[in-house]
């Protein structure tokens, strides 16, 4: 039998549960217009929209590091962000906070980006797809005591880091299959590593 339960609800088996609507433990606020002919490509502070790279730099910000951003425009429309270094929220972003006397940020982040997928097969609109802010108010999310959201952040911070770990490396063994296995660093090995010589 197949069990169909994702990770997350794993690691809750067993806690006290309360399940609330995201907007009665966290604010959901929309970004702040920009005009994108200011923004330049280098800078201090990145500039978070619809996708999922930045949209440019601005020389200002207006939300700290370590916060939540949802794109709410664009293909990119349900894209769940963590942004490690202060930033600057387009008109085009959602920036969730959390009240972290109930939810911590990062847990909340978890769950959030657990719940990409759906977000993103919400989009609505025919000309530049849109998440409703309703999509991500009324999301129920599972809210543990803290010292299990603590545990539960931990497992899955390390579980992510793995994976990038993971997939860094791939990444390096398929460069060095190519450089190894190419034609011209074949060609070397089979003179004995020695340039051929042009007389």
């Amino acid at each position: 039998m197949k069990n169909n339960r994702t990770f997350l609800e794993k690691l809750l088996d067993g806690a006290e549960v309360e399940w609330k609507k995201l907007c009665k433990v966290s604010e959901i606020e929309k970004g702040k217009q920009l005009n994108k002919a200011l923004l330049t490509e280098t800078g201090e502070y990145p500039v978070i929209n619809g996708g999922i790279n930045p949209s440019g730099y601005w020389h200002e910000y207006n939300n700290e590091a370590n916060t939540i951003v949802i794109s709410q425009g664009g293909a990119s429309a349900g894209y769940v962000n963590w942004m490690t270094t202060p930033f600057f929220a387009g008109a085009h972003a959602y920036v969730v906070k959390t009240n972290e006397t109930l939810v911590q940020k990062r847990y909340a982040y978890h769950f959030l980006k657990m719940n990409q997928v759906k977000f993103m097969q919400n989009q609505y609109g025919a000309g530049i797809p849109a998440l409703a802010k309703s999509d991500l108010a009324n999301l129920l999310i599972p809210i543990p005591p803290l010292s299990v959201q603590t545990e539960i952040v931990r497992i899955l911070d390390a579980l992510t880091a793995l994976t990038s770990e993971l997939i860094l490396r791939q990444k390096q063994y398929e460069y060095y299959r190519e450089k190894l296995l190419s034609f011209d660093s074949l060609e070397q090995l089979n003179s004995g590593g020695r340039e051929e010589e042009t007389y």
